[in-house]
């Protein structure tokens, strides 16, 4: 059942390309004009990284982020408006395959914007490669996996598709702009860079910097974001089967 409604899903993304172009497009966007920006820059308020590998490893952060805090959540949201829960549950779908297969689609969707940037990075700006692709990919998996949590438990409990979006809009900009989307923040007040990097989005982006950057892996962030995605499942799956 699990592997059915898995691909169901992703068949019913295929069917529907601009949703993908559109979730991605922001932030390879603002990816590309900010690295033109800041490519030749360096230093403290880069987190002692170039202007180029700052910006990137914090958008691949994004192309998780924007999926987790916006797609799930909708998507779930809109399965629970539409009354599309209530006949799964009556068709005898269980919660945790609801909840694997929205994880798959987030996985498809974050490794499509991911390699298009990474594409795009390397065509036209000639970036430094990672000093670990393996703990690149390690930390890219764990934030899949915090971030399909995190929506599953957010679209498990918000109301309506659009109340949904509006919160998820609101968290990963706000988020998202405070540790690296949009201004460095070194440049930002201290106490608000330290709550920033404690953000799910935060620590994302700082566990796929260490590898990135040569620092081996952030275990304390990658930690963090585990307990994230155990927590996020748990919760979803226990409030979808009373949906």
């Amino acid at each position: 059942m699990t592997a059915y409604l898995t691909w169901t899903e992703l068949k019913l993304l295929a069917r529907e390309p601009l949703v993908l172009v559109l979730s991605l497009m922001f932030p390879i966007l603002l990816m590309i004009l900010l690295v033109t920006a800041f490519r030749d820059h360096a230093g403290a308020v880069f987190a002692n990284l170039t202007g180029d590998v700052f910006y990137v490893t914090a958008y691949l952060g994004a192309a998780v982020a924007v999926m987790g805090f916006m797609g799930t959540p909708t998507h779930l949201a809109g399965y629970r408006e539409s009354g599309v829960l209530r006949r799964f549950r009556a068709a005898g779908v269980r919660a945790p395959a609801l909840v694997v297969s929205q994880t798959a689609v987030l996985a498809v969707l974050a490794v499509v914007g991911a390699a298009a940037m990474i594409v795009l990075a390397y065509a036209g700006f000639d970036l430094a490669a990672p000093e670990s692709i393996g703990g690149v990919l390690a930390a890219f998996a764990v934030g899949i996996l915090a971030f399909a949590g995190i929506g599953a438990l957010l679209g498990s409990v918000m109301p309506s598709s659009r109340a949904a979006q509006g919160l998820g809009l609101l968290l990963f900009l706000g988020t998202f702009l405070l540790v690296g989307g949009g201004p460095p923040p070194g440049v930002l007040p201290d106490l608000v860079k330290d709550i920033a990097a404690w953000t799910p989005t935060g620590l994302l982006i700082d566990a796929i910097r260490g590898p990135w950057a040569g620092g081996g892996l952030d275990w304390p962030a990658m930690v963090t974001l585990a307990c994230v995605a155990v927590a996020g499942f748990t919760f979803a799956a226990r409030r979808l089967a009373r949906s």
